[in-house]
């Protein structure tokens, strides 16, 4: 109830990303803690609120405004996230029948969710890239404009220094 509340009055994205992902690695540890006190209520409870705390990260680091403080939250996500499937296959292996349904799940959504942040962290670097090369050709267009300015400015001058010569 705590982590709810700390997060509900939790106003920035960032922040509130980075807490949900601080809780849900502390819910990883209470599965492995009650997977090896052979606990399966408890590790089912603890991977759903993992899997809630994952889901929150992940929706809160999109909402950043700032791509490259997203960009960072999300590669902080999926490295967590793929560190997390690690000790997940470890507690898998320990937990009795009743709990595997609940890890298994978990793995899944652990999966997905590194799978989907690395997809927008790619989204994210070929949108930035597209930004850099049309603001690169934004220049090259301008600075065309301006000889082009700059050659007919150049131009008329040269007519009018002609006429002067011919009046002369």
């Amino acid at each position: 109830a705590f982590e709810k509340t700390n997060l509900f009055f939790t106003f920035s994205a960032e922040k509130k990303a980075k807490k949900a992902l601080e809780y849900a690695d502390e819910r990883l540890a209470e599965a492995e803690e009650s997977a090896s006190e052979n606990k399966p209520e408890a590790v089912s409870e603890a991977m759903e609120n993992y899997q809630e705390n994952i889901s929150l990260a992940e929706m809160e680091a999109k909402a950043i405004k700032d791509e490259t403080k997203t960009k960072d939250l999300l590669s902080t996500i999926a490295s967590s996230t793929s560190k997390h499937q690690e000790i997940l296959m470890e507690v898998l292996a320990k937990v009795p029948a009743e709990a595997k349904e609940a890890i298994q799940k978990a793995i899944e959504v652990s999966k997905k969710g590194r799978e989907e942040t690395e997809k927008e962290i790619e989204d994210l670097e070929t949108k930035t890239e597209e930004q850099e090369q049309d603001e690169t050709k934004e220049k090259v267009d301008k600075q065309e404009k301006e000889e082009i300015k700059l050659d007919d400015s150049n131009d008329y001058n040269k007519k009018d220094e002609s006429k002067k010569d011919e009046q002369s």
